[in-house]
């Protein structure tokens, strides 16, 4: 079996967490045979170790936040991973509700968006909807968002994702949606009036 490296160096990796998941989910999903997987970086040591155990994963560290090697291993054995059962989700009672594609201006006020995005992902108790008006549906078509990985993972693990017609529409995107399912303003409002809970960013 192969051996799995993950450079998380700064100089080819602006968001190490991102890619270490990508990475992980990859190998999980296609069933490719490793028997060792290794993180090695500069930087963002915490935030890697805190995602990895928070997903359910065993590692063990060597080095500081300048230069670590992070290993993963199962539950009992050390030489061959083991990869655990991905952590249970939980559908909440309530809708997340969107109406821009970011929180405040500019392109900071993307990136904040993305980053609430992909920390309600890792979270692993999601809404039961996302509901989705105005400028928000261009996250169903902007691949270049780091949203929208997040996004498909929780529609797989069936968070519902409606984005209002009219909206797709005007922004010109109704036929390059990547995730979602194509609504409308009447059926989004009924949904917000029959939660228990509604949450607006």
């Amino acid at each position: 079996m192969k051996e799995a490296r993950i450079d998380v160096n700064q100089a080819v990796c602006a968001d190490p967490v991102a890619k270490v998941k990508a990475v992980l989910e990859q190998i999980r999903d296609q069933n490719i045979a490793v028997s060792r997987v290794e993180i090695f970086g500069d930087h963002a040591l915490e935030a890697i170790e805190n995602f990895l155990i928070n997903n359910g994963y065993i590692i063990e560290t060597v080095g500081d936040e300048h230069k670590f090697s992070i290993t993963l291993k199962g539950k009992e054995e050390v030489e061959v991973l083991e990869f655990l059962e991905e952590k249970a989700i939980s559908l909440e009672d309530k809708v997340l509700f969107l109406k821009e594609d970011r929180i405040g201006d500019g392109e900071f006020g993307k990136k904040l968006l993305d980053r609430m995005i992909v920390a309600l992902a890792e979270g692993g108790v999601f809404p039961k909807e996302i509901l989705l008006l105005n400028r928000a549906v261009l996250l169903c078509s902007d691949t270049n968002r780091e949203a929208m990985e997040e996004l498909q993972y929780m529609q797989r693990k069936g968070v519902k994702i409606l984005a209002c017609r009219t909206c797709l529409e005007h922004y010109g995107i109704l036929n390059r949606m990547q995730v979602g399912e194509v609504s409308s303003a009447s059926i989004i409002m009924q949904k917000m009036m029959n939660t228990s809970a509604v949450i607006s960013l």
